[in-house]
């Protein structure tokens, strides 16, 4: 009970920080198009190891940019080594971009950026079929994690219709566990330990300004 508290008083300082964000940016300079990585507003659909989903975004500031969304795997199944491997994830996130050569010429700087932010998963669980003596078990993952990343932005596709990559990593904040034996272990040491918090979108978007 204690964590799930801590985790909502996390979730509503992040709150707390972005409306205090939005406020400042009523006063905010002007932003110069032809040096932003990020458009002033804008609604996209998102797909990447995260899931799918859809994702908001407001350039506040010259070189900063908030954005808010969620995505979901909705329990697929595939078969691997003839057992079934069910993922079940969804979340929420809330994310600060900011572009350290924003004003500069070229193209790199105009489309780089690095994020900090933090996701809430209402659901974050691997399924996986027995074999033999060993059961059917679940591993459940992480629920809030920081994250940090970067990426390209603003990238024209046509009209007001633009592309968002990105790329990062959406910490754990507490080990996993599974309902068998050990089997935690899998996705919370080596390579396939950084898998489940991996990062990897491309975003499509249609900018209103």
């Amino acid at each position: 009970m204690k964590t799930q508290l801590n985790l909502v008083r996390e979730f509503g300082w992040l709150l707390l920080i972005a409306i205090m964000l939005l406020i400042c940016g009523k006063a905010e300079a002007q932003v110069l198009p032809e040096y932003s990585a990020f458009p002033t507003a804008s609604i996209g659909l998102q797909l990447g190891t995260q899931g799918g989903g859809l994702q908001g975004t407001w350039g506040f500031l010259p070189g900063f940019d908030a954005r808010t969304g969620f995505n979901t795997v909705p329990g697929i199944t595939v078969q691997y080594n003839n057992r079934a491997l069910e993922l079940d994830r969804t979340s929420v996130y809330l994310i600060a971009d900011w572009q350290p050569r924003y004003g500069h010429d070229g193209w790199w700087s105009t489309k780089w950026f690095i994020s900090t932010g933090a996701a809430y998963y209402f659901s974050n669980s691997l399924y996986r079929q027995g074999i033999g003596s060993t059961p059917d078990y679940t591993i459940y993952m992480a629920k809030f994690r920081p994250y940090a990343g970067t990426g390209l932005g603003n990238i024209k596709l046509w009209g007001n219709t633009g592309l968002r990559l990105d790329m990062g990593w959406f910490i754990p904040t507490s080990a996993a566990t599974a309902t068998y034996d050990d089997k935690a272990e899998k996705v919370s040491t080596g390579l396939r330990g950084l898998l489940p918090g991996l990062n990897s979108a491309a975003t499509i978007y249609i900018k209103f300004k």
